[in-house]
C-alpha cells in the first residue's frame, strides 16, 4: 500500500513540473507572439502614414498656396493635394459667343524623401484636352532661413503666381494686371536660395528667360511678354534670368512685399541686319495682402521694360510695348457673420479695379493700340460653404481708350484639396 502511494505521490510531483513547464513555455510563446504583433501593427501604422491623403489644413510653406504647400506638412513618403476651376462667361453686347470651360484641374504630388529632401510638382489639365507641368522641384531645407530649390519652379513675382489657387482670389478669372503684364501662371527651369522665416520670406535665383518668339507665338501687343514663357520645356537657355522677392509677413494677416526680375529674351538670336537682339525684360512690382476681422484687402502695382522693342516689332510684325504698367487694388468683406452666427459659411462681397496699358511706350517709327489701355471694374460675391471650397459670382465693367470693350458676367467653381 505504501509503494502504491508512494508510486502516485511521485507521478503527480513529476505531472506538476510537466505542466508547470509547459505553462512557462506556453507563457513565453505568447509574449512573443505579443511582440511581433505590435511590430506588425507599427509597420500598418507607418504604411498608413505613407499613403494615406492627410485632410488640407490651410498652411503656407514659403508664401505658396494651401494644397500646393500640403508635403510640407505631411508625414514622411507620398503626398497628394490639388485644385480646380469650372467656369461660365456671358459676354454682354459683343459678337463674343458665351461659353464654359472646365478650365483646369491640378494635381499636386509631393513625396518627402525624409524632413529635410521634398520633392514637389504641380501637374495642370485644362480645358480637358490639354495638359502640362506647372512646377517640379527637389527642395533642400537646412533651416528657415537658407534653404535651396533646383528644377522647374514657379517665378516668385507678384501675388498671384505664387498663390494661384482659386480660392486666395475673389473673381471667377484672376486679376488681369497678373496674366498680362506679369504672366501668370509662369514657371521656369533654374535654381532659387529661399527661406521660411516666421516674420519674412525671400527668394533670388536664377533661371532660364523668356524667347521672344517662342513656339511660333512670341510676344504680343495685347498680353505683352506672356507668350514668351518656356515653361522649362525644351527651352532655350542662351539667355538666363535673374529673379528676387522679398515679403515682410511679421503682422498676423499681412503680407507686404518687393520683387524684381531681368533677363534678356534674344536667345542668341539676330536682326535682319546682323544684330543681336537683347530684348531685356525688366519688372517691378510692390505688393500687399491684409486680412483682419473679415475684411480683406489685396493690392498690386508693376512696371514693365523692354530693350530692343523696334528689333522684336520688326521681327514679329507686331508692335511690342517697351514700357508697360498695370495696377489692381481688391477690397472684400465677409457679411455672413453679419446675417447669422454660424462661422462655418462665409459670404465675401468684393470690388477690385484694374488699371494696365500693355503698350504705354512703343519704339519709334511704331503706333500704339488704344484699345490695350484698359480699365477694369470687377463686382461680385462669394459663398464658401466649406473653407476649401468656393462658389463665384461676378460682373467687369470693362473699358478702353479705343472703345467697344464688352462687359461680361461670369460664374465659377473651385475648390483645393
Amino acid at each position: 500500500m505504501r509503494k502504491l502511494a508512494s508510486l502516485a505521490l511521485t507521478a503527480t510531483l513529476a505531472t506538476t513540473a510537466i505542466a508547470s513547464t509547459d505553462i512557462e513555455e506556453l507563457k513565453k510563446r505568447i509574449e512573443s507572439l505579443e511582440e511581433k504583433n505590435q511590430l506588425l501593427i507599427d509597420e500598418i501604422a507607418d504604411l498608413k502614414q505613407q499613403v494615406a491623403i492627410p485632410e488640407l489644413r490651410q498652411q503656407q510653406f514659403a508664401g505658396m498656396g494651401y494644397a500646393a504647400s500640403k508635403v510640407y506638412f505631411s508625414p514622411k513618403g507620398l503626398s497628394i493635394g490639388g485644385y480646380g476651376e469650372i467656369i461660365y462667361q456671358n459676354w454682354q453686347s459683343s459678337t463674343k459667343k458665351d461659353y464654359t470651360d472646365t478650365y483646369r484641374f491640378i494635381p499636386y504630388i509631393g513625396y518627402k524623401f525624409t524632413d529635410k529632401i521634398i520633392l514637389n510638382s504641380e501637374i495642370e489639365f485644362e480645358h480637358t484636352d490639354e495638359a502640362k507641368i506647372e512646377f517640379l522641384y527637389i527642395d533642400f531645407l537646412f533651416n528657415n532661413y537658407f534653404n535651396i530649390r533646383v528644377g522647374n519652379q514657379l517665378i516668385p513675382l507678384g501675388v498671384t503666381n505664387l498663390l494661384h489657387e482659386p480660392i486666395f482670389f475673389n473673381s471667377v478669372n484672376r486679376p488681369e494686371v497678373e496674366t498680362k503684364i506679369i504672366p501668370s501662371t509662369w514657371n521656369e527651369n533654374g535654381i532659387m536660395l529661399f527661406s521660411n522665416a516666421d516674420s519674412f520670406t525671400y527668394y533670388l535665383g536664377i533661371v532660364n528667360g523668356f524667347y521672344y518668339n517662342a513656339k511660333g507665338k512670341g510676344f504680343s501687343s495685347d498680353s505683352w511678354v506672356r507668350n514668351g514663357r518656356q515653361a522649362g520645356g525644351k527651352a532655350y537657355a542662351e539667355d538666363l534670368a535673374f529673379v528676387a522677392r522679398f515679403d515682410y509677413t511679421g503682422i498676423d494677416g499681412l503680407m507686404a512685399g518687393i520683387s524684381a526680375y531681368q533677363g534678356n529674351s534674344g536667345q542668341g538670336d539676330k536682326d535682319v541686319n546682323g544684330n543681336k537682339i537683347d530684348g531685356t525684360v525688366k519688372m517691378y512690382d510692390i505688393h500687399l495682402r491684409y486680412n483682419w476681422k473679415g475684411f480683406e484687402i489685396t493690392g498690386l502695382y508693376v512696371k514693365g521694360y523692354l530693350s530692343d522693342a523696334d528689333k522684336i516689332s520688326t521681327a514679329l510684325g507686331k508692335t511690342i510695348g517697351k514700357e508697360v504698367y498695370g495696377y489692381y487694388v481688391n477690397l472684400a468683406y465677409d457679411v455672413f457673420p453679419i446675417i447669422t452666427k454660424n462661422n462655418k459659411f462665409s459670404l465675401p462681397l468684393f470690388v477690385r479695379y484694374e488699371r494696365f496699358n500693355t503698350q504705354e511706350k512703343v519704339p519709334a517709327g511704331f503706333t500704339a493700340d488704344k484699345t490695350n489701355d484698359k480699365t477694369i471694374w470687377t463686382v461680385g460675391f462669394n459663398f464658401k460653404p466649406h473653407p476649401n471650397i468656393i462658389l463665384k459670382a461676378d460682373y467687369q465693367f470693362r473699358d478702353n481708350k479705343g472703345g467697344g470693350e464688352p462687359d461680361v458676367f461670369e460664374l465659377g467653381m473651385g475648390f483645393i484639396f
